[in-house]
């Protein structure tokens, strides 16, 4: 396991049904463990915890925004996972991989939150995923016991992101454990074929003046791409002829459990690579 650091890499969207349509985008990440947020600020001049800066990260951006009197996200979170049954009491750690604020902006579709024991052994995966209605929805990996970080793990998808996908199918997920690269591939399967794979991967740099500077100066309205991609690319899905799924109302935050996958793997490996 990896410390705390940047990763600057390319985020991919790639559909194979019922039209085929691809894009990426150049990107950067934060990866911090939550204990140690303030030791990480001091890395660099731009970069700040809870406070606007050239570079940002703040805790109220991320988990349940009804517990928002819980300041402290680790909390957070080891609530969300002893609600979801989660042996909480094994967890040393909570390493966060997210878009921080540039600029006082951020958007992320997708956090993992990489949950660790005191020997670094992972213990759970926490994957919060956003729709453009500023909506939340976490998809909780608790580990069995001797199954590694990088096996396949699956869930039923349950939640509204875009509009030309119903909800109705399975997120694959496959992680690469954060260390000089990081790799996130979420493949969406409806019928036992795949709909869509994306992901991140990116390779490490350490948190400095210079490297900040020089992605802010790289990156400046990253928030603005994320967003503006998704908004850009919807309009050319529309205009592929894709139908449109109507937002479903009122949406609460809520959770849903991963499992470990066992049948379809070496499919879902071929389609990630």
């Amino acid at each position: 396991m990896t410390s705390d650091c940047l990763y600057i890499g390319t985020v991919f969207h790639k559909r194979y049904a019922p039209k085929k349509h691809e894009f990426s985008y150049n990107v950067f990440t934060i990866f911090a463990d939550l204990d140690q947020l303030d030791k990480v600020a001091k890395k660099s001049h731009f970069f700040s915890i809870n406070r606007f800066n050239l570079v940002s990260f703040h805790e109220a951006d991320y988990g349940d925004p009804n517990s928002s009197k819980i300041v402290c996200l680790k909390e957070r979170l080891l609530l969300l996972l002893k609600e979801n049954s989660v042996d909480v009491a094994k967890i040393e750690k909570i390493k966060v991989l997210a878009y921080p604020r540039v600029l006082g902006f951020a958007f992320n579709p997708l956090t993992v939150f990489y949950c660790y024991d005191k020997d670094n052994k992972n213990i759970a995966v926490i994957y919060e995923v956003r729709n453009t209605f500023s909506e939340r929805h976490n998809y909780i990996y608790s580990l069995p016991d001797n199954v590694s970080l990088e096996d396949n793990h699956t869930a039923k998808k349950c939640f509204h992101v875009s509009p030309f996908f119903d909800r109705q199918g399975n997120y694959n997920f496959s992680l690469v454990q954060p260390n000089e690269k990081v790799k996130v591939t979420i493949v969406y399967e409806h019928d036992e074929q795949p709909r869509l794979t994306a992901g991140f991967s990116g390779y490490r740099k350490e948190i400095s003046d210079r490297v900040i500077l020089s992605l802010s100066l790289k990156m400046p309205f990253m928030t603005l791409k994320v967003m503006g991609g998704i908004l850009v690319e919807a309009v050319k899905l529309k205009l592929k002829g894709l139908k449109v799924f109507p937002h479903p109302e009122n949406h609460k935050y809520q959770s849903s459990k991963v499992a470990r996958m066992i049948k379809n793997n070496v499919k879902i490996q071929r389609n990630i690579e």
